[in-house]
């Protein structure tokens, strides 16, 4: 189960010199049990809690932000600065992205966006501006 998302478009930077705070943030995720939705149960009654669709070992493993964006099903791309200028969705459903994106929003160039689209049409953008990561819908009117 799950739900479906595609990217449409994005435009997304992040500097070198963040890199190392913003993949330090990331892998301080793996600390806040109480953001993980993902919930594992086993015949002993113990109970294991992750992000859905995280890949928890790679990101302990992950030595940089590449990596650490990896284990969530994201990919960069680099400038010829080693800058990040974009973000490619690798994954298939919605996880618990908007908490990875609140994580490093304050590394993320002001006016950097992800635009998504779900299953059943709806379109969202993750927006980040001033540190922050804003979701917002569009409105659509027929004239």
């Amino acid at each position: 189960m799950g739900y479906c998302m595609t990217q449409n478009d994005s435009s997304f930077k992040m500097k070198k010199e963040n890199f190392e705070k913003a993949m330090n943030a990331v892998k301080a995720l793996a600390q806040c049990q109480d953001k993980m939705s993902g919930l594992s149960s086993y015949g002993d009654g113990k109970k294991s809690y992750h992000f859905a669709w995280v890949d928890m070992a790679e990101l302990a493993r992950a030595k940089n932000i590449e990596d650490a964006l990896r284990a969530w099903r994201w990919s960069v791309f680099f400038d010829e600065n080693g800058d990040i200028t974009g973000i490619q969705f690798e994954g298939e459903k919605l996880g618990d992205d908007k908490v990875l994106f609140d994580a490093i929003a304050p590394f993320v160039g002001n006016g950097s966006f992800i635009e998504m689209s779900g299953e059943d049409s709806a379109m969202w953008r993750w927006v980040f501006k001033n540190g922050e990561m804003v979701e917002k819908w569009p409105e659509i009117k027929w004239e």
